[in-house]
């Protein structure tokens, strides 16, 4: 597809399509989308059956919301299943044969045994064209250098997405989180790129070693712009300002999209707004997304400002389509139209489900406490860690959390630090949790997912 650099659209045919025009879509790709996972896949051939229910028992939207849910939990045993059953881990879920799969990417695996994903050549090419949208909104163009620096392997936004970045025309460096921050330090310097993909926590990491590794701040490294994904903090106002400000630029992308088909992008119209409402969602002729009570689990209407489980199923896809899939994020939706002219969805992730904490009633979200302790940087490093001692969600007061405090931060400097963190949380979160502070550089820095979440009760367990 060749375009002019100011046209406003990757695919305009999609992109402005009335929403009646879009959902009517969604609903004919969906039909043919059941009919080929029930003929073609063992797991869900199971769960109709089970459930009562056939493909073209599926009339409505309404008819297809008593199609059963499935989680992370699901697809392990699917694979775990499929290895006792046929020696390979495909056998129960994939719905297309061995002979048309051409890729398999995974999931990093911090939650449990990494899930599997396959693709064909139409999945890969649809891939290739999600993100041709996205990068085509956040006006990336042929001949832009971008740096990758999260995760390649096996994972679902490594090797695929540079696969599509590159027939998309762009000048792909995919050095990958795994060799460390100062091999990607390094290959910055010696290939100066426009762009640097990674997580915000690799960012952060990035900005403290840089005077170390090159001997010059991250400020002075020339780059155009960051796209953050993996991770909460591309949405955490505090945190984009301070990767910002290290490497001083000015455009900074919050993203989702690997080798799945939920993509979104934050627009730089509102994204250091106090009006950020997240990322616009712009797969939808390839993606349904349902949100659902966390707690019954029933589908809650579409609203603006409606805030539930995630729950999406793939149309239009072949190797390994997930049907009404539980990814345990929560999202916060606004309907309301952008500042940036752009219409459609947003969503706002707000945590996962697992991850949410109830303190006497209130809930907290990880996400919400980093938010405020990284307003305190630099009097300390922006990194925390949640002690749990018994299992989630239901907390017992106080809520632990450790604190790492900034060079030069005397125990003076602390009590006051202490008295201010604990005053904010209260009157921001409506919690007042036991800080301990600890030094700088306590926790290791990760090349993948930060986990803010230290649960002592399963090392007591061990013990």
């Amino acid at each position: 597809m060749t375009l002019g650099p100011s046209r406003k659209y990757w695919n305009p045919e999609i992109e402005l399509m009335s929403r009646e025009e879009l959902i009517a879509l969604q609903f004919k790709k969906l039909k043919k989308q059941l009919k080929y996972d029930y003929e073609n896949s063992i797991f869900y051939k199971e769960r109709f059956d089970k459930a009562g229910i056939k493909p073209e028992d599926v009339q409505t939207f309404e008819d297809f919301q008593h199609v059963p849910t499935m989680t992370k939990d699901d697809q392990r045993w699917c694979q775990e299943e499929s290895l006792r059953r046929f020696g390979h881990p495909y056998g129960m879920l994939a719905c297309a044969p061995i002979n048309k799969i051409v890729r398999l990417s995974a999931t990093s695996g911090t939650t449990g045994m990494p899930t599997l994903y396959t693709l064909t050549k139409h999945d890969v090419q649809v891939n290739r064209e999600l993100h041709a949208r996205k990068m085509w909104r956040m006006e990336f163009r042929p001949g832009d250098i971008v740096l990758h620096a999260l995760a390649l392997s096996m994972f679902t936004g490594g090797v695929p997405v540079c696969d599509a970045l590159q027939e998309y025309g762009l000048t792909m460096i995919p050095v990958g989180a795994e060799g460390g921050v100062t091999r990607v330090l390094q290959f910055i310097e010696l290939c100066k790129p426009h762009y640097v993909r990674c997580t915000p926590s690799f960012a952060e990491y990035m900005i403290q070693r840089c005077p170390e590794v090159l001997g010059k701040p991250a400020s002075a490294l020339g780059l155009k712009g960051m796209t953050l994904g993996g991770e909460p903090g591309g949405g955490i106002s505090e945190v984009r300002k301070r990767i910002k400000e290290g490497f001083n630029i000015t455009r900074l992308f919050d993203n989702i999209g690997g080798s799945h088909n939920f993509h979104g992008y934050s627009c730089l119209a509102t994204v250091d707004s106090p009006n950020y409402k997240g990322m616009h969602l712009l797969s939808e002729d390839y993606c349904i997304l349902e949100l659902l009570n966390p707690e019954t689990l029933k589908p809650l209407e579409i609203t603006d400002g409606v805030t539930g489980e995630m729950c999406y199923t793939y149309i239009d896809w072949e190797g390994t389509p997930l049907l009404r899939y539980r990814l345990g994020d929560i999202l916060q939706l606004t309907l309301s139209p952008c500042e940036c002219g752009y219409s459609g969805i947003r969503f706002k992730i707000l945590g996962r489900a697992d991850d949410m904490l109830i303190i006497k009633g209130v809930n907290l979200y990880p996400a919400a406490l980093k938010n405020v302790v990284a307003g305190y940087v630099p009097r300390v490093t922006g990194e925390l860690r949640i002690l749990l001692d018994t299992p989630p969600p239901r907390v017992t007061p106080p809520l632990k959390i450790q604190v790492e405090y900034g060079e030069g931060v005397t125990k003076d400097d602390l009590l006051l630090l202490n008295k201010e963190m604990r005053e904010k949380m209260h009157n921001f979160l409506r919690v007042t949790p036991e800080i301990e502070f600890v030094p700088p550089n306590t926790f290791e820095r990760s090349t993948h997912k930060s986990k803010l979440i230290v649960k002592r009760y399963e090392q007591k367990e061990k013990k």
